[in-house]
């Protein structure tokens, strides 16, 4: 400690006086603490030397730092820094594949099944009791959300879209249309007659179908088949709207949301809510969801991605709207 004359702080280094706490009255305490039970030193010295001399106690903090770095080294020991690092990447490894094994997001799923893993979780709330960030508390260490990965993916913001990246590649492939049906390989197919051998007197047996001629009129009465769409009018908050879907869109959401043909009113406006995200009216589905009795807002990134295929989309919207039309706890103070 003596020996300190210079120290960084905020990036900055600062010039300070040393020490003379070799000729300075010193008591110092060892003993576990009491929740890890890590033993530590608790070094109390005299702010007057034996000479009569006052020891400058300016950036004390940064000096002792300094100090247990350079023990550090000298036994070849962890840097706290270094084992902080490891502790937010054990964390944030911990919280990717939580996110990646629930099969839907629930914040209480998520939070749950980190308290299962040893963590402690502190949320912090606004006044309509709606998650606005945490942290997680490992030992006597405590991390933010904003310091765990190098993306801030898992904000508490960001913790659905990061769920929906981690599910896309798994969610297309299981709501993906049904591929054909592959031909069966053990008896090849021949679609061209085979050529006849000279000395070949028996028919083949394969035929070819009969091709037509090249001169052969076209109909002209064929179209190819109309997708069917989904017809659906109705006002909100003094605006009326049209709004027209794929059937194959519409199933996918009441599919999701199990809404029936004879649902109740209530169904169907979540329904609508949805058909208004899919359409990009998103001004329009947060209002339609708040007159359901919903709160909450659409983030500024949500949108329809470039490979989105439409029952994906759909089923995305879906999940959002009845999200957004989810009742809120609201909390009165005296």
């Amino acid at each position: 400690m003596d020996k300190v004359d210079e120290v960084y702080y905020k990036g900055k280094l600062h010039k300070v006086k040393p020490t003379n706490l070799a000729n300075t009255q010193l008591f110092a305490g060892l003993h576990r603490d009491s929740k890890s039970g890590i033993i530590h030193v608790h070094l109390l010295g005299n702010r007057i030397d034996m000479l009569g001399n006052i020891n400058d106690a300016h950036f004390i903090g940064e000096r002792a730092m300094k100090v247990a770095a350079i023990i550090n080294r000298r036994r070849r020991w962890k840097d706290p820094m270094q084992i902080r690092e490891e502790h937010i990447r054990q964390i944030a490894g911990d919280c990717t594949d939580i996110l990646r094994k629930m099969p839907e997001f629930h914040w209480w799923t998520y939070e749950a099944e980190l308290r299962k893993r040893g963590y402690e979780v502190k949320l912090n709330r606004d006044s309509m009791g709606k998650v606005r960030g945490y942290s997680i508390k490992m030992g006597n260490s405590s991390y933010k959300a904003s310091e765990l990965g190098t993306d801030r993916r898992l904000l508490a913001r960001r913790l659905y879209q990061t769920w929906v990246l981690l599910h896309r590649e798994q969610v297309v492939e299981e709501y993906r249309k049904p591929a054909r049906p592959q031909q069966d390989t053990k008896a090849p197919i021949i679609t061209v007659p085979l050529p006849r051998k000279k000395n070949d007197s028996e028919e083949s047996p394969v035929k070819s179908k009969p091709r037509r001629p090249l001169d052969a009129a076209v109909p002209q009465n064929v179209k190819p088949a109309e997708q069917e769409m989904y017809h659906d009018s109705f006002s909100v908050d003094g605006r009326d709207y049209n709004l027209t879907i794929p059937m194959s869109a519409c199933q996918a959401m009441k599919d999701v949301l199990g809404v029936s043909d004879s649902a109740a009113q209530t169904a169907n406006d979540v329904l609508r809510v949805a058909m208004l995200l899919f359409l990009n009216y998103v001004d329009a589905a947060t209002t339609m969801a708040e007159t359901a009795g919903g709160g909450g807002g659409v983030e500024s990134e949500w949108g329809r991605g470039k490979d989105d295929d439409d029952e994906w989309w759909a089923r995305r919207c879906a999940h959002k709207a009845a999200w957004l039309c989810k009742p809120i706890r609201r909390t009165f103070k005296r």
